[in-house]
């Protein structure tokens, strides 16, 4: 459960009152650094397939399924390592999985066939499913009250950042060996490795399990003393996904998933096919409009920070599922409208859906309390994974049997869906305390 601060229930030598730490530094640029890096990974393989295709001899299917591998990989990763990291700590689940993105980002430079890439881009999902399930935990819980939403929201700016740097280094790009474009987020692995190292195992979590003495020790180190745990609720049994919808918040719970499904859809499968999307909708792509849409998406991540800070977190899914659906339906149904409006809808759409994708790394960390925080962020990215690979695997069959205007329609589906969900469903949990 989650409790929403009041003036009665503030304990002012609470751990996530006390003012700004070095370990809050550390955690901050140790998991952002993760989410960069994440971005980096899915947004490299949109300019790798363009140079790998003719060599490869790539059908428009063979493209959709190393572009989606990754995120079947998430969906994996999301449930597995998300369940461990409650059971067994955050620490030992959260090291291993930065040493194999620099191992699998190297051996991308080997392939030889498309089975072998989608073999690896599988793993490297799961291990990016690691980064969502356990990283946002691990930001909640050495988190300040004070801007915390701001803070988790970050996540997604971190991660735009990366996924824009992959596409500029894809653009810039001059040579034809798209194996080594695909080597290339080794380098940001190893410097996230090394930002990592000074982590400790999270305090709250140590809590829940009863390891308490080990826990104030932690505090003492990096908080100083006189700070507090909140009150956890002990961990009596290993927490399992199935708990999830046994809990009295079930319904939070499972919306902490569905609101994620219904942004990241549409999302993932414009953005990753975003050369062929242009064309279709007769959007000439030139590096000043690339140069002008990737700032659009770090300028829409930053204004979302913004809306974080200021609206409740109801009011804000709520009316940013209702402006994409608008978009994407403007487009769907005005393909052939004159192209300051076309380029205005698709402009618009590319500004608000990644201030919308702050949010993912926000609700859940705030919904789930901490026995279980790891498990429930992992279903919820694993949940939101099946409409990011469904929609990225289809689009282009879709683009190639229906046409943009029928695909783009589909794509509006999934943030109508999301505000009907919201409308009902969406919790408040802005300025809680953490269980």
């Amino acid at each position: 459960m989650i409790l929403t601060e009041t003036a009665g229930n503030s304990d002012p030598s609470g751990l996530d009152l006390a003012p700004l730490k070095r370990i809050h530094i550390v955690a901050t640029a140790a998991i952002l650094g993760g989410a960069a890096l994440d971005g980096y990974v899915l947004g490299i393989i949109g300019p790798s397939l363009a140079l790998a295709s003719t060599e490869m001899q790539l059908s428009s299917l063979n493209q959709g399924l190393i572009a989606a591998s990754a995120l079947i990989g998430v969906f994996i990763g999301g449930l597995i390592f998300g369940n461990l990291a409650d059971r067994y700590g955050r620490s030992p689940v959260f090291a291993w999985n930065l040493a194999a993105f620099v191992v699998l980002s190297l051996l991308q430079y080997l392939v030889q066939d498309m089975w072998q890439l989608v073999v690896l881009r599988l793993a490297l999902g799961l291990a990016i499913g690691v980064e969502y399930a356990v990283g946002t935990a691990v930001l909640a819980e050495f988190s300040r009250r004070r801007g915390r939403g701001v803070l988790l929201g970050s996540f997604a700016l971190a991660w735009q950042i990366g996924f824009s740097v992959a596409f500029f280094v894809g653009m810039a790009y001059e040579g034809d060996n798209w194996r080594l474009l695909l080597a290339s987020s080794a380098i940001p692995a190893a410097i996230t490795f090394l930002l990592r190292l000074g982590l400790p195992e999270s305090p709250m979590w140590l809590k829940a399990r009863g390891r308490e003495q080990e826990a104030e020790d932690i505090v003492r180190r990096h908080f100083g003393t006189g700070y507090t745990i909140p009150t956890i609720a002990l961990e009596e049994t290993h927490p399992s996904p199935v708990e999830l919808f046994r809990h009295p918040n079930w319904r939070a719970h499972l919306y902490a998933g569905l609101f994620w499904f219904c942004q990241i859809g549409p999302f993932f499968a414009i953005f990753t096919f975003a050369l062929p999307v242009f064309k279709s909708l007769g959007i000439e792509s030139g590096l000043t409009v690339d140069i002008l849409l990737n700032g659009l998406q770090i300028l829409g991540a930053v204004f979302g920070l913004w809306l974080l800070h200021w609206l409740t977190r109801r009011s804000f899914v709520i009316s940013t599922f209702a402006i994409m659906f608008v978009l994407l339906l403007g487009l769907g149904l005005l393909p052939d409208a004159p192209t300051w409006l076309v380029v205005s809808l698709f402009a618009g759409y590319m500004f608000i859906a990644p201030a919308a994708n702050n949010m993912q790394f926000v609700y859940p960390s705030e919904i789930f309390e901490t026995r279980i925080r790891s498990t429930g962020v992992g279903f919820a990215a694993a949940f939101s994974r099946i409409s990011a690979a469904a929609a990225t695997y289809l689009l282009p069959v879709a683009m190639q049997e229906y046409g943009v205007s029928a695909t783009l329609l589909i794509m509006a589906a999934f943030p109508l869906v999301g505000l009907v969900v919201s409308l009902v469903w969406a919790p408040e949990t802005k300025r809680a305390q953490l269980r």
